[in-house]
């Protein structure tokens, strides 16, 4: 077996450059994924306390996200924003830009449906025993929503991670693009792509073992929580 996928030697550089692919991946996709999450919190509070102007305004924006390829987001990322404001961006800044603006789109509705399944009567509850709206919010609601939103999250962030080998597109040396080079180099695409499928697949059951993990753990902070 270890003879079939090194091929006697011959795919040795491939190996040895996988773990700094996986490291670009995991590096891009995680940063995205909480500068995303910390995005979509903010659309989600303006989508749920603010104005109608910018209510509308975040739903357009969700709207858009979604109804887009990812693909053509990354393309803008890279080669249009820049291009408009007169700035040079390195490729890795660019695909965690994208990756993070998709991610605050799916995650501020991800957590909209999570906050909409709290009973109403606890905001009104704590707001009755003078807690102020604030209090209410991240001491009440906010820790319930991340709780009951961590499994649709997790979710979330397997699809970035899978998500970002398009960030190979652009040039970035994640865990695509170095197989890619490998099997240009070495016209060995079933080892190469087996090897690479391993490692996708080990880093997303690592990030499933965490979801479960924080699963447990917000569940002995909110016992009682409904």
């Amino acid at each position: 077996m270890i003879d079939w996928l090194t091929v006697h030697g011959a795919l040795r550089p491939f190996y040895d450059d996988v773990l700094l692919g996986a490291g670009v991946t995991l590096y891009t996709s995680a940063i995205a994924f909480g500068v995303g999450l910390v995005f979509g919190l903010v659309l989600l509070m303006l989508r749920v306390a603010a104005g109608p102007v910018a209510r509308g305004l975040v739903a357009i924006y969700v709207s858009a996200i979604r109804g887009t390829p990812l693909l053509i987001q990354l393309l803008i990322a890279y080669y249009v924003i820049p291009s408009l404001l007169d700035v040079t961006v390195s490729p890795i800044t660019a695909g965690i830009l994208a990756l993070a603006l998709n991610t605050a789109a799916y995650g501020s509705e991800i957590m909209r449906a999570a906050l909409s399944t709290i009973a109403p009567g606890q905001a009104a509850a704590a707001k009755a025993l003078g807690m102020r709206s604030r209090h209410v919010w991240f001491q009440v609601l906010m820790p319930q929503m991340l709780q009951r939103s961590i499994p649709p999250l997790t979710n979330e962030f397997t699809v970035l991670l899978k998500a970002s080998s398009l960030l190979s597109i652009i040039a970035v040396n994640d865990l695509a693009t170095v197989a890619r080079n490998a099997t240009l180099q070495s016209d060995l695409p079933l080892q190469v792509f087996t090897a690479t499928a391993a490692v996708y697949f080990v880093m997303l059951l690592g990030a499933s073992s965490l979801s479960r993990v924080m699963e447990r753990r917000f569940a002995r902070m909110l016992p009682n929580a409904h």
